[in-house]
């Protein structure tokens, strides 16, 4: 009885050793990339370069303070801060609306243009409600100096979110060509 474990746990051993290991993760073989491929833009550089101003004021925006003992000098330092924000990205839905009447025949540079302006009213909208934000704050409404548990961090995170999303989408699968 003891010579039939021995030797089964010898084939085990032996099986083991010989059988190649299948289970593990392996980089995709593939270089094709996956997704949308988006060919023929009109005028690629602009609408590349307004994508990625895009980009930059969203990097910036992690610096936005808002806290519930803030003074008022400080909530109205942090509003003129959303409102250079708010207006550097209007100037590129500005540049974007103008590309779309420009290249209005090309629809690559029609869908692509949307694609950044809906990035762009995320980020608008999460920004709008840090100001209304703001406001409660220095009107001393209650529901505001929650902070965290008001409803009012769930709508601006919930809209940067779906911008970082989308732009995170478009840098992950998308090829310009």
């Amino acid at each position: 009885m003891i010579s039939k474990i021995k030797r089964l746990i010898l084939l085990v051993i032996i099986i083991t050793l010989t059988i190649p290991n299948i289970a593990y993760a392996e980089h995709p073989i593939l270089t094709v990339p996956i997704g949308p491929r988006v060919e023929d833009l009109q005028n690629k550089e602009d609408i590349l370069n307004n994508f990625e101003r895009i980009r930059l004021i969203r990097e910036n925006l992690t610096v936005i303070d808002i806290r519930e003992d803030s003074t008022n000098e400080e909530l109205q330092s942090t509003d003129s801060q959303i409102q250079t924000y708010i207006q550097q990205i209007r100037e590129v839905q500005s540049m974007l609306q103008q590309h779309k009447v420009t290249y209005a025949d090309s629809i690559p540079d029609l869908f692509f243009s949307e694609l950044i302006i809906s990035i762009a009213n995320s980020y608008v909208i999460s920004l709008t409600e840090q100001q209304v934000l703001i406001r409660e704050l220095q009107n001393n409404i209650d529901e505001a100096k929650k902070l965290v548990y008001s409803g009012y961090e769930v709508r601006i995170y919930y809209y940067i979110t779906v911008g970082d999303d989308t732009m995170s989408y478009v840098l992950t699968y998308f090829t310009v060509a």
